[in-house]
């Protein structure tokens, strides 16, 4: 699945053709901007490249489903759920997280204070991925 693989490895760009117009708007157009300048490269090294596994798909009906998946990095493995949409005749990712406001405030005021406060200290973010309550560290 092209969206879950683009995320799994920090792609934002690469999974809008996947995405639903409101997913790009308002999630990958936010992780872009506000999680994704500020996250530690090494933290993106040690978890990719990361790989997906389709371990079942919900049908809800005909135009909602929820894929479950696995991922796996080289540091760990996790589950975790997708919803999907219809539109037209594909099936579209529809996602949707929330950019905590003082962090968009703070972006907007001072990017250059903002990336120095947050560098390194925001861990990755997938909003799809849950870990499962079994989820351990892979060790190498």
């Amino acid at each position: 699945m092209g969206y879950l693989t683009a995320m799994g490895n920090y792609k934002i760009s690469e999974a809008e053709p996947y995405a639903t117009e409101e997913t790009i708007e308002n999630t990958l157009h936010a992780i872009e901007k506000y999680i994704m300048p500020n996250l530690d490269p090494n933290v993106i090294k040690q978890n990719t490249p990361a790989t997906i596994e389709i371990t079942d798909i919900n049908i809800v009906n005909d135009t909602i489903a929820e894929v479950v998946y696995k991922k796996t990095t080289p540091i760990q493995v996790q589950e975790g759920k997708l919803d999907m949409v219809k539109r037209g005749d594909e099936w579209k990712a529809q996602v949707s997280i929330q950019i905590p406001e003082m962090l968009k405030i703070e972006y907007k005021a001072d990017s250059k204070a903002l990336d120095e406060k947050y560098k390194g200290k925001l861990k990755p973010v997938d909003s799809n991925v849950k870990p499962s309550s079994d989820s351990k560290p892979r060790t190498p």
